[in-house]
């Protein structure tokens, strides 16, 4: 008889066979507890850390809005009001899942509303600030095969963006290129710019960018477009944002 067809090794080997079974059921009960653990705990930061987004933009708003109402108004307050602002609209955009990651529902979309859109939320964010927005007629009858929720994210981003490195009555233009390969639309600002480093003439990195451009470029990404920057300190800053041409309907 094979020593492994006895019944004293057989019911040995039952019984190590239940143990391991028992320790992995173990193991896995307690993987499950703990990523329920961190899940709770990663759920209650992300609302944390949105209320506390939020109490910066009501703080920011209001720094912003004393600004302007002073006699002349008050630059670096603005400036510093500003950035607040900024920082809480970084922040909520990092505690929210990114749009890139869900499916795209694409449709036709008339980027004239999405873009006056867009810039009806960056206006009421400014509050008592004012820009001057230069939209080419180029525009009028544009049309993206593109998810319109994400599109309008994308602009909203790179909007504010361009508001927040400007001054009041500052000019934004928004304008068109297109080529054989791809279509552009173009956001140019008259603003503080990027700062750049000794060997630098553009900020394309996503570090270099800031967090509201890198989310807008990931969207980009999605929609087998890409974003890119262009940046002169003191000057302004152009923005491209590049969709492939069968994405496009119409032309500039």
């Amino acid at each position: 008889m094979d020593a492994f067809d006895s019944p004293v090794m057989l019911i040995s080997l039952a019984a190590l066979a239940s143990v391991v079974g028992y320790r992995e059921l173990l193991r896995r009960r307690t993987i499950e507890r703990q990523c329920a653990t961190l899940d709770l705990g990663y759920q209650s930061t992300v609302r944390l850390l949105r209320l506390t987004a939020n109490d910066q933009r009501n703080v920011a708003l209001a720094l912003f809005g004393h600004a302007q109402t002073t006699e002349p108004p008050d630059a670096e307050l603005a400036g510093l009001a500003r950035r607040l602002l900024d920082m809480s609209e970084d922040l909520t955009q990092q505690t929210e899942t990114p749009d890139a990651t869900r499916r795209l529902q694409e449709e036709e979309v008339q980027l004239k509303a999405v873009i006056e859109f867009a810039m009806a939320q960056v206006a009421a964010h400014l509050g008592p600030g004012r820009r001057t927005w230069r939209l080419s007629p180029d525009l009028e009858n544009v049309k993206l095969l593109a998810d319109k929720r994400a599109m309008n994210q994308v602009l909203v981003n790179v909007l504010s963006g361009a508001a927040a490195a400007t001054r009041n009555d500052d000019w934004i233009e928004l304008s068109c290129e297109q080529d054989e390969s791809a279509w552009s639309l173009i956001v140019q600002d008259e603003g503080i710019g990027l700062p750049l480093g000794p060997n630098e003439s553009s900020r394309d990195e996503s570090r270099g960018i800031g967090l509201r451009l890198t989310l807008a470029r990931s969207l980009m990404q999605a929609h087998a477009g890409t974003l890119t920057v262009e940046s002169a300190e003191r000057i302004g800053t152009r923005v491209r944002l590049s969709f492939p041409a069968g994405r496009v309907i119409g032309s500039c």
